[in-house]
Parts: structure tokens; sequence; C-alpha cells
């Protein structure tokens, strides 16, 4: 199976990765051999940059590359932030080699996860809502690619997650509330919305616990194996966590529930049995 993480280790030294509104990675960066511009519009402090990479202080709408120039471009969870992002999409089109691939990954702008971070969050700079057909649609049109595979992206709520005293620095009103919820009582109530929302979805069929959609976008033919959609996702990392490898791993029970630590960072969540098209 090929997701995100399979297709960046394909990447050779020589080739350019583009890490489109990139905050403080959007991605994990050790896992590309490929050279990493990372661009956004407010770039971390020197001590958060990663070694791996390039920081580029710019605008999606005029991405300051040459030409054909660029092999990989990841707009991971970004594309619902920016304010115009069919020129995004045109300048992708512009940097893009006729061998590159283009990922995107966002939410579905009508689901409840969602809808749950707006509200919460005075919105949360999303400024788009995307549904799948019409997002592959415009993306095809407007960057000249076509839609080689694409996933189900499930939530962690992460967003949930207590911040600390600089972040709430920037957190709207709404949500700042976080703050002072006991650690314990937060880390229960998320890994009870990650369990509730899951088991709702395997017994009606209902998507309460996807995020949205990851897409490859490609020029040229590309060899790709099916996409894997991770069913169990990390509340604290959000990382997906393959149920293959969890069901072989070693896990704890209580009260009923199965808990695993997550294969990227460790933490403790509870494993919930995808349907049988998921992983």
């Amino acid at each position: 199976m090929d997701d995100l993480y399979t297709l960046l280790g394909r990447a050779g030294s020589e080739d350019i990765v583009l890490d489109l509104g990139c905050g403080r990675g959007s991605f994990h960066y050790e896992v590309c051999r490929g050279r990493i511009f990372a661009m956004d519009l407010a770039l971390p402090d020197k001590a958060a940059r990663r070694p791996q990479a390039v920081y580029i202080l710019a605008d999606s709408s005029a991405v300051p590359l040459p030409d054909s120039s660029v092999d990989v471009v990841v707009s991971h969870h970004t594309l619902e932030h920016f304010a115009d992002y069919k020129t995004t999409l045109t300048e992708i089109r512009r940097i893009l080699k006729p061998t590159g691939w283009l990922w995107i990954a966002v939410p579905n702008g009508y689901g409840f996860d969602d809808a749950l971070y707006r509200l919460l969050f005075a919105g949360g700079g999303h400024v788009n809502r995307f549904s799948h057909d019409a997002l592959i649609t415009e993306v095809e049109a407007i960057t000249q690619t076509r839609l080689a595979g694409s996933c189900d992206l499930f939530s962690s709520f992460i967003y949930l997650k207590r911040p600390s005293a600089e972040e709430l620095q920037h957190y709207p009103v709404s949500s700042r509330f976080l703050r002072v919820i006991p650690e314990g009582f937060l880390t229960f109530g998320v890994l009870a919305l990650n369990t509730a929302t899951r088991l709702l979805d395997k017994m009606f069929g209902s998507r309460l616990s996807q995020y949205g959609w990851g897409f490859v976008f490609v020029r040229q033919r590309m060899t790709l194996d099916s996409m894997p959609s991770y069913f169990n996702v990390c509340r604290q990392c959000g990382s997906g966590n393959a149920a293959q490898a969890l069901r072989s791993s070693p896990n704890r029970s209580f009260f009923g529930l199965r808990f695993y630590n997550c294969m990227h960072c460790g933490e403790m969540n509870v494993y919930v049995a995808p349907p049988s098209n998921l992983d």
C-alpha cells in the first residue's frame, strides 16, 4: 500500500519537495531524502526549524520558484486556509515538473469534524469548504494533472488537546476553556470522543470520525498502489496507525476496550477495529 510517506520515500536526493504552508512542518521531514523547501507566511523560529529544510517566507499565491522546478508539492491540511486557493493551484501548475506529483489533504467541509473545529475555534482559519468530487474536478482542471489515488483521512480531534501558555495567546475566546480543563479530564474526553465516533461509524455507516481526504495528482503515469485509509489515528501526533500492525502489537484491555501505543509517538489511544473497507 502507498501513503504519503511511502511516496515521499521514493524521492531522490536531488528532487525538490515543496511543503506549501509548512507551519512547523506539515509532515515528517526525516522520511524524505529530497531537498525540502518549507514555505509559509509565518515561519517557525530558528530553534524550531528542521535541519532537512530550506525555509522560504512567501505567499502561496506567488511561489518564488522557477517554472517546472518542483518534483513534489505537498499541501497537507493547508488548502482550506488559502483565501485565494485557485491562484495557489495555478502556481502549482506553473512550478510542477512534467514528471512531478501533487499531494493535497483537506477536510470534508460539510462533515462533523470540520463543523466542530469551526465552532470551537471561531472558524480556525478555514476559509474554504471542499467537497470530494468538486475538489477533484477543480484541481485537475487548474493544475493540469489527473487523480492517481485517494484515501479517506480520519480525525484524532487533535485540536482538543490542552494548549501551552504561548499557544493560548492565539486561541479565540470560544476555545480558551481547553487551557483550564484538568489534563486527565481532557485526555479522557478526547479518548471518549475518538472511541464513540468510530463505534457509531462502524454501527451505522456514518463518517463522524472522518476528517477529510488525501489525494495524489500526477502529470504523467505513476505507479501507485492502493492507498490505505487509517481508521485509528493518534490523538497526540495525528498520525494514522495501520490496523494490521496494531493487531499484532502488544496492547492492553480495560473495561472491554483495547488500548495501543501510537507507532509514531508512543502515546496511548483506544483501538477500534476498522470497518472491512478501511485499514
